[in-house]
């Protein structure tokens, strides 16, 4: 139980992850150079300057949002001042920055224009359209909306990329993955050995054979086979990690149906007349429904590793979308000069899920052992 709640736990919080961490943007990819490898606790002001867009934006009001990680660069700050004109003083590290307070207000599209008319801003698109801002509101506005605390609870790596939220993220994405091949794995699994295992005969043969061949082929290099055959793409990861899990999830169920097909109320179903498809699905699949989830949470674990492993060499979820393996491999040469913290949090939460969904999945052997149950 307690693993389930850390499973949970950890599911929750990968899911909720865009709302909840400070890097709210794709992939937790908002790059601050000046930022980079800071210790976990480190904390700045940043001030917020809209990003301009590519796509042609007509104005038809005051278009004002309070700005977000999303659509933003990030400007850490020790100090900010306004000088004369529209000019913004930002100080960080005894370093001088001079902007334009036009830009951190608002972003530009191809074809706006931006005017200086005394003390105001007027922006304009293609059609002469606008809005005016005068110099007063755009200095309450920034200190309003464009400045925040930023804090960075795990640190930042060598990009300025915030630790945790880049975490959050590479979490979603091996719990999806491995989620997916199992569900691969378990499909291809059943089917074929619930087939092997009922029918028997040359049918159990030449299954008994596909599967003793599929065992011999090492997992990682059958995996290297598929990603090297089809490209890099999120479903293909999949299918190279389930494909590497079903035969043992077929050598379980083809030893499970040959020992159910034999009592008496599927020779009772064949008696009747009930088709065989009807008998395993409805019949015997149920029955076994017990040792499936048992292998179904050891393959979770097998699919965290395996696609850590390929991300880590490279062949798994590429840059800049996170995962836990690439975390470590971006990261790796600066573990070992002094920065452990970016190679030890991907290191415990790769750990964490191999062994809550071990030992989860020992705790549902014991539950669904009937000796055990009945002793």
């Amino acid at each position: 139980m307690a693993c389930f709640g850390v499973l949970l736990f950890l599911l929750t919080f990968s899911l909720l992850a865009p709302w909840i961490t400070l890097d709210k943007s794709k992939d937790a990819n908002n790059q601050v150079l000046s930022l980079s490898l800071e210790k976990p606790g480190f904390s700045t002001q940043v001030l917020l300057r809209a990003k301009n867009t590519n796509s042609n934006q007509r104005i038809t009001h005051w278009p004002y949002d309070p700005p977000n990680s999303k659509n933003t660069e990030w400007i850490p700050i020790d100090s900010l001042s306004f000088k004369e004109g529209f000019e913004v003083q930002a100080w960080y590290g005894g370093v001088n920055r001079t902007l334009d307070m036009a830009d951190i207000l608002y972003k530009m599209s191809p074809g706006m224009v931006k005017e200086y008319m005394g003390e105001t801003i007027v922006y304009k698109d293609q059609k002469g359209v606008g809005f005016e801002v005068e110099k007063n509101t755009g200095q309450n506005l920034i200190y309003d909306h464009h400045i925040i605390q930023a804090r960075y609870i795990l640190g930042t790596d060598k990009y300025g990329r915030d630790n945790l939220s880049r975490l959050a993220r590479g979490l979603r994405i091996s719990i999806f993955i491995g989620f997916m091949a199992v569900m691969v794995s378990i499909l291809i699994g059943v089917l074929v050995g619930a087939t092997g295992g009922y029918y028997g005969g040359r049918i159990d043969n030449s299954i008994l054979l596909l599967i003793n061949t599929s065992w011999s082929i090492p997992t990682l290099l059958l995996a290297f086979a598929i990603i090297i055959a089809f490209g890099k793409g999120m479903m293909v990861i999949v299918l190279a990690v389930g494909l590497t899990m079903w035969v043992d999830v077929a050598r379980l169920i083809r030893g499970q149906v040959m020992q159910i097909k034999n009592e008496h109320y599927i020779k009772a179903a064949k008696i009747l007349g009930y088709k065989s498809q009807r008998i395993i699905v409805r019949h015997i699949l149920p029955n076994i429904m017990g040792p499936l989830l048992v292998i179904a949470s050891a393959n979770f674990a097998t699919a965290v590793l395996v696609e850590a492993g390929l991300s880590y060499l490279g062949l798994g979820i590429q840059p800049p979308s996170p995962s836990l393996g690439n975390m470590l491999q971006e990261n790796y040469a600066y573990a070992t000069g002094g920065f452990i913290y970016l190679a030890i949090f991907p290191i415990i939460m790769i750990m964490s899920l191999v062994l809550c969904f071990n030992l989860l999945g020992t705790s549902l052997r014991d539950a669904f052992d009937v000796k055990r149950t009945k002793a």
